[in-house]
């Protein structure tokens, strides 16, 4: 249950009051997400019912959220799928309450997709590149926490590796991924905001195949786009230890239905996705390491073990469209 901060119909009746929306019908907690309290919100105006969604950020500072709160703004002005938040009367759109910062969102329809299929990942891939396209004119920066350098630094720690086992792998896949980050760095390839954890529990779908929105961007910041393309790839193609090439050409062909590659952005894609995988593999030890027992098994780092073994073989990726 993800309400880690209870509040009484007074608590939120008085921050309601800081808004133009309506008067409150109902509000209950939610059961979604892992590190926030959520709630679904209600308001009545003029006959009309419309829900919004409460987030209280359990973890975030208020200045992360100076940054990912207005973007999602920004890029629900562009007319990209995603949650606004809702500007109160003073013009602000965070606030505290309990001591937490907090903020009220649009309310997106659909739900979280069962079974993935190439249709879903072109829709993927034509979102992502909208989000990217968008966000390039907004004015702030975040720095992206979990690129190349966050990766170098917790395999050269070495607690991870050593109490999973897997230290001796990890180092080996860090000599491959150095030279190609030298060569990444020295290529013109194009950055800007990336999401950076587009799996498909971030995304909702009204129906068969129609995204009605993209979800937490609060792992998100300023780094390589191929990058982010590379993750997504990761995400939504894999297929028990390897990638479906017809997904992965979906989400390729559905991306640059937007914006097409770069040469050099094609050149280092599979150095791009070595280290999407190496850093979800880093991750997922994190999550294993704090949670123990209560792991997930769909983020089971000997996933991305895998797949980094079948992505250290020469040409993985020759049977793939780029």
């Amino acid at each position: 249950m993800s309400v880690y901060t209870e509040l009484s119909q007074q608590d939120v009746e008085r921050l309601l009051s800081a808004y133009d929306l309506g008067q409150l019908v109902s509000f209950a907690g939610v059961s979604a997400g892992i590190e926030n309290t959520n709630y679904r919100v209600t308001l009545s105006r003029g006959g009309i019912h419309t829900t919004y969604f409460l987030t209280l950020f359990e973890i975030l500072s208020h200045g992360d959220l100076n940054f990912f709160v207005p973007l999602l703004a920004h890029l629900s002005q562009k007319g990209c799928l995603v949650a606004g938040p809702m500007r109160r009367m003073d013009g602000d759109f965070v606030f505290t309450i309990k001591h937490k910062p907090a903020a009220l969102f649009q309310c997106l329809s659909g739900g979280h997709i069962e079974h993935i299929h190439a249709i879903h990942c072109r829709t993927v891939g034509i979102e992502l590149a909208k989000i990217h396209l968008a966000a390039h004119d907004f004015e702030q920066q975040h720095e992206n926490a979990r690129g190349f350098y966050w990766v170098q630094k917790q395999i050269q720690k070495g607690e991870l590796g050593t109490q999973a086992g897997v230290q001796p792998e990890l180092e080996q896949a860090l000599a491959q991924i150095k030279p190609a980050w030298q060569r990444i760095s020295e290529m013109d390839a194009p950055k800007g905001f990336i999401h950076a954890d587009l799996f498909p529990d971030n995304c909702l779908f009204a129906d068969d195949e129609s995204i009605s929105g993209v979800i937490d961007f609060y792992a998100g910041g300023f780094d390589y786009w191929m990058y982010d393309i590379a993750v997504t790839v990761l995400a939504w193609c894999k297929d028990n230890g390897t990638f479906s090439a017809e997904k992965v050409t979906a989400i390729m062909s559905g991306y640059q239905s937007i914006r097409p590659f770069t040469d050099h952005e094609k050149a280092c894609f599979l150095d791009f996705l070595k280290l999407a995988c190496l850093r979800f593999w880093l991750s997922r030890l994190v999550a294993a390491k704090e949670s123990g027992d209560s792991l997930n098994p769909e983020k089971n780092p000997k996933e991305m073990q895998q797949l980094w073994g079948w992505l250290s073989h020469p040409n993985p990726l020759e049977t793939l469209t780029i």
